[in-house]
């Protein structure tokens, strides 16, 4: 099949629908809290430092799960009456447990493809261990594989506060091509990967990007986006891909890590080259063997410049949003809207160390019948917009669209608004949008400071204006081009520090880490319409939480950084348990196929503490 039917449409009346079954759950499970429970709970937590972000009872010891919910929340005492004989009991021994992290904008799904291909520098402090890995990497590498590091780090990680230069690359590997990227600015390979490709003085650079040519006119190995990244595409795309087997193991592996670092939601944004539904086989079949171990929301992204209205409009037949697909009912793998890159002409790339881009005059008469169609239909949307300027080019369009055909409550929302202002604010409270935003700023703050100033960066994105106002914001990773680490965003929510320790957010512009946290987890379930069933610990809810190594509500804030979960439950299930906690693993992860992937070696994550 070409497509997947849902079973029942997200229309005007479906979210009122879905809400009042969550608060039907969650006066049962109150009026089950207060008294005696009817029956015993599965899995009981006790001992724990609970921080709830319900504000009726911001804090407790205990809680008890039963059947995916949880349905009591207080003292060890009260949670006592629902042990059981068969309950499972977690002693937390005084460790903070918080809801599970809600990742609100991300690319697992086309990134755990490829991640067993992958080296990973995140978190990496040195450029001279990167390339040491490389060294080491190549030796591992069969012939006609490449060594690939393709996101998770920023050159201002490193001391030496660079990127690799295509000579240091071929010196570590000299015999196996090798292929740098940093987010969607600078491409740098070796010698071995541009004769792999067949690049050369002739080879033409797509509009918006350039080919670095020596004093002879031949390519030196460094690749820029100015600022489009559509080259960088071209190049990923040219290279070798996993077999379904290899996607597979991938995905498994990626999302373990994610589970490792307390993520129990996740909302993929697709991407491009990843196209729906014929890329997303690995994930879908993970889901229906129940090997995807957190709840995926997922939005289409097209792929097709100057035929985006067409493919939406052929998805929008086929396909219904807001309930899991058929037959990954009870799996938590769910079809929420068309996003982020809803028409190409739109885009705004975030490229900042490249003048801020200009949309093309007819942007706005494209992008009105997408918009008119996603209304029409009930579809949520989200749109890819990194400028304030861009911003108020698409909501002149929204407007447009929303006085013939009211949005009325549906979901819509812009993705990253760095730099987006007030006014703008305004009219995305008025139309009922929200905005997600990243940790981009975390890897990015340094160029966006050496284009656009401090005074700028302080406020980007404006965090506290944008909640001020009530507009709904959630946060994310924007991975795996980014790092998959949601501790690096909420360091930078609470701290305002990026990845070179340069100090970015302002004082007014930083977050509580109560604040920080709320925007991770509830905050991030409004984007696929679950902030009433997820996101907090009280009854009623989904049994989604995170036992933690370190304290964030009290660790030095220099050390959020550094904080891994112990004991990830997704479902009331644990779907990944450290130490002392192991015993409560899941089945253990398969070993990484390719045997030479990076994954086998090397670890996901470089932290110095």
């Amino acid at each position: 099949m070409s497509s997947f039917s849902i079973v029942h449409k997200r229309g005007a009346f479906a979210v009122s629908a879905k809400t009042l079954a969550a608060l039907s759950l969650t006066l049962a499970s109150s009026i089950m809290s207060a008294q005696a429970p009817v029956g015993k709970a599965d899995l009981i937590v006790e001992n724990a430092a609970i921080t709830t972000l319900d504000p009726a009872q911001p804090a407790a010891q205990a809680l008890a799960v039963r059947d995916g919910h949880i349905v009591a929340v207080g003292t060890n005492e009260m949670i006592a009456a629902w042990k059981g004989a068969h309950s499972q009991v977690v002693d937390a021994a005084g460790r903070r447990l918080i809801p599970g992290l809600n990742d609100s904008h991300s690319h697992y799904l086309r990134g755990g493809t490829s991640f067993n291909y992958e080296l990973r520098w995140d978190g990496l402090s040195s450029l001279q261990e990167g390339l040491d890995m490389i060294r080491r990497q190549a030796r591992r590498t069969p012939v006609g594989q490449w060594v690939r590091v393709v996101g998770g780090f920023t050159p201002w990680q490193f001391s030496e506060k660079r990127m690799p230069t295509p000579a240091e690359l071929t010196a570590a590997s000299p015999d196996r091509p090798v292929y740098v990227q940093y987010f969607y600015s600078v491409v740098v390979m070796n010698r071995k990967g541009v004769e792999a490709l067949g690049i050369d003085r002739t080879t033409a650079a797509p509009p918006g990007t350039r080919i670095e040519k020596d004093d002879g006119g031949d390519p030196t190995g460094n690749f820029f986006a100015t600022p489009s990244p559509a080259l960088f595409y071209q190049l990923l795309a040219r290279l070798p891909k996993p077999s379904e087997a290899e996607a597979e193991s991938g995905e498994q592996q990626l999302f373990h890590t994610l589970a490792r670092y307390g993520l129990t939601s996740v909302i993929d944004a697709g991407g491009g080259g990843f196209s729906f539904p014929g890329d997303y086989t690995a994930p879908m079949q993970m889901v229906k063997a129940h090997k995807l171990p957190l709840r995926v929301s997922f939005y289409l992204f097209t792929q097709s410049p100057g035929k985006e209205l067409d493919e939406y409009a052929s998805w929008i037949r086929s396909n219904h949003v807001g309930q899991n697909l058929d037959e990954f009912r009870e799996h938590g793998f769910e079809l929420e809207g068309a996003g982020e890159w809803v028409l190409w002409k739109a885009g705004d790339f975030e490229n900042f160390r490249s003048p801020q881009p200009t949309q093309d005059d007819d942007m706005e008469a494209k992008l009105e019948p997408i918009v008119a169609l996603f209304v029409r239909k009930r579809w949520p949307f989200r749109i890819h917009a990194t400028y304030d300027e861009s911003i108020g080019r698409i909501l002149n369009v929204l407007e447009k669209v929303n006085a013939k055909t009211p949005l009325n409550g549906l979901r819509w929302s812009f993705e990253h608004a760095e730099t987006v202002k007030e006014k703008n604010i305004d009219r995305i409270k008025a139309l009922g949008g929200g905005v997600a935003v990243q940790d981009r700023m975390f890897f990015l703050g340094d160029d966006f400071v050496a284009r656009y100033g401090s005074e700028a960066a302080g406020h980007a994105p404006p965090l506290h204006l944008l909640l001020s106002k009530g507009v709904p914001v959630g946060m994310g990773t924007d991975a795996t081009r980014s790092s998959f680490n949601p501790w690096l965003g909420l360091s930078f929510l609470v701290t305002g520090r990026v990845a070179s320790g340069a100090q970015l957010l302002s004082a007014e512009n930083r977050l509580s880490r109560e604040e920080a946290l709320r925007i991770y987890s509830v905050g991030s379930a409004w984007f696929s319409q679950e902030e009433n069933e997820k996101g907090r610990i009280m009854s009623g809810q989904l049994a989604d939480f995170v036992l933690l190594s370190k304290d964030y509500m009290t660790v030095p804030a220099e050390e959020i950084k550094s904080i891994e979960s112990v004991l990830t439950v997704v479902d009331g299930k644990p779907v990944y348990a450290g130490e002392p906690y192991q015993y409560l693993a899941p089945t253990s992860l398969r070993e990484a196929i390719p045997a030479w992937s990076p994954v086998t070696v090397f670890p996901s994550f470089h932290s110095t503490h």
